[in-house]
């Protein structure tokens, strides 16, 4: 038998653990690591949405910044009037129907080619709802999501194959005026 060590307890733990299909869409991502550690968060529904940090005795309410009604993160992403906007502008009017936030890596509207790109794309826009809430809830800065998503787009462009980078500044174009 092997003496103890932390790794080899690590991966015996980790050898254990289901895979999880999902994180491959996170980690292969090619938005910023900050970008990917908020995707792990919604992914495990740890964001530090309002009903969460008022179960976790942190706020007072749980209500939306915006609106009466309890901020989940599904709320916040998907279902709030103010993400709804953004879900409508970009043609995903669908969107907030959805059973599970990871249903958005399916929409047809993505680029097609590289999934790295489709990627980007789902996790600029959830980033920048979150952005824009944040913005909203700390400074009191009413952003809207449209020039920060396209800005952000723009930006991880760098990050990406070219072939991927055009499917990107089309989809940009097209969608987010």
């Amino acid at each position: 038998m092997a003496p103890f060590s932390s790794s080899g307890f690590y991966s015996t733990k980790m050898a254990e653990r289901p895979v999880d299909p999902f994180a491959m869409e996170i980690w292969k991502n090619a938005a910023t690591p900050r970008c990917k550690h908020f995707l792990w968060l919604v992914h495990h529904h740890r964001l530090p949405s309002a009903a969460l940090l008022h179960h976790r005795c942190i706020l007072d309410s749980p209500l939306c910044a915006y609106y009466s009604a309890t901020e989940d993160q599904d709320h916040l992403l998907l279902r709030c009037p103010r993400a709804r906007r953004v879900w409508r502008m970009i043609g995903w009017e669908t969107a907030p129907f959805l059973q599970m936030f990871r249903d958005l890596w399916q929409m047809p509207e993505l680029p097609d080619g590289d999934p790295r790109a489709r990627s980007a794309v789902v996790t600029a826009i959830l980033w920048n709802i979150w952005k824009c809430r944040n913005a909203f809830v700390f400074r009191g800065v009413a952003n809207t999501a449209d020039t920060v998503i396209k800005e952000d787009l723009t930006l991880w462009t760098s990050r990406l194959p070219q072939h991927a980078t055009a499917a990107i500044m089309e989809f940009c174009n097209s969608t987010v005026t």
